[in-house]
């Protein structure tokens, strides 16, 4: 646990560089009982700003419950800065349920809360370092039509990417532009979805993988015509399978490739690390609020080290460098 003044101090540069909250504007914070002392430092430091702050606690979620109660979707249409602080697995779901979609596409600025180890330090500048970087990334994906992602361990998935946008997180949302969101204080990551069907080939995961953590050992993930066809690899090769065979039909969709933005930061072994520079993740099941058309009960990454990433066969990613 952080100190009282750790999280003031990284709740104050949340509410002022990240978000941008001003005098008079309304502050929903909702948090969980496990993590409510760092809600609290939020909904303070926000409070000092001049801002008008409530803040809610939420009931532990179950698997596959994504969307948070009516009442729940009535503040959070009904103020202009949401911040949510949630366990990683949570706040994954949150992120990717239709209502935090639907706030963000009306206007509400949105920030979701991690959890940083402790004696994590953060500046203004490596936050706003972050952000550019996402934009740039954001705007290759946008632009690109197809892209190649392989890894020494055997990766080897080709996809379309035509006509579809390319997403963020990035710490720095001080602005609306629809769909934005900010990863407070420092998780950041661009992804986009890939055309339904056209994903092909195979994932080595060698990183975290949601409800599971780190693999210990790598999964292999098969992928024909845009969905999971085989998993294999040991004990979490059959969890992974059991978590898949608990989902819809959607489940085995090949809904997302990603990218961490985040510089000089160390894998913790949870959904954290999706933002770690050199990292690429894919995702499978949801992809509907990445203007996908498939909808499903479960969005989860599987993360992998040291990818290579090639847009129109120019690469942004090579063997964990970042490029762009």
């Amino acid at each position: 646990m952080t100190s009282l003044m750790e999280r003031m101090e990284i709740a104050s540069l949340c509410v002022d560089t990240c978000l941008g909250i001003k005098e008079g504007e309304k502050v929903l914070v909702l948090a969980d009982k496990e993590h409510l002392e760092y809600g609290e430092a939020l909904n303070a430091a926000a409070n000092l700003l001049g801002a008008e702050t409530a803040i809610t606690v939420l009931p532990d979620p179950k698997n596959y419950e994504v969307e948070p109660s009516e009442m729940v979707v009535a503040a959070m249409n009904a103020a202009d800065v949401l911040i949510v602080v949630l366990s990683e697995l949570a706040q994954n779901q949150f992120a990717h349920s239709i209502a935090r979609k639907e706030a963000t596409e009306k206007g509400v600025r949105y920030g979701g809360y991690r959890i940083l180890p402790p004696g994590s330090r953060l500046t203004r500048e490596d936050l706003l370092e972050t952000g550019e970087r996402v934009l740039r990334l954001i705007d290759r994906l946008t632009s690109a039509d197809s892209a190649r992602l392989t890894t020494a361990l055997g990766t080897q998935v080709t996809m379309s990417l035509k006509g579809r946008k390319g997403f963020g997180v990035s710490p720095i949302c001080t602005k609306w532009e629809p769909g934005r969101w900010a990863g407070l204080p420092n998780f950041a990551d661009a992804h986009i979805a890939p055309v339904e069907g056209t994903g092909e080939g195979v994932a080595i995961i060698d990183g975290m993988v949601n409800w599971i953590g780190f693999v210990r050992e790598p999964l292999r993930i098969t992928i024909e015509k845009g969905r999971i066809t085989d998993v294999s690899g040991g004990a979490d090769a059959e969890r992974l399978r059991a978590i898949l065979d608990q989902g819809d039909e959607n489940a085995t969709n090949f809904a997302e490739l990603g990218m961490g933005t985040v510089a000089n930061a160390l894998p913790v072994g949870s959904n954290l690390d999706k933002r770690l520079l050199g990292t690429a993740h894919i995702g499978l099941g949801d992809n509907s609020v990445l203007t996908g058309k498939v909808r499903s009960n479960m969005h989860m990454d599987a993360l992998m080290y040291g990818a290579t990433v090639e847009l129109d066969g120019e690469p942004i990613v090579k063997e964990g460098k970042f490029l762009a």
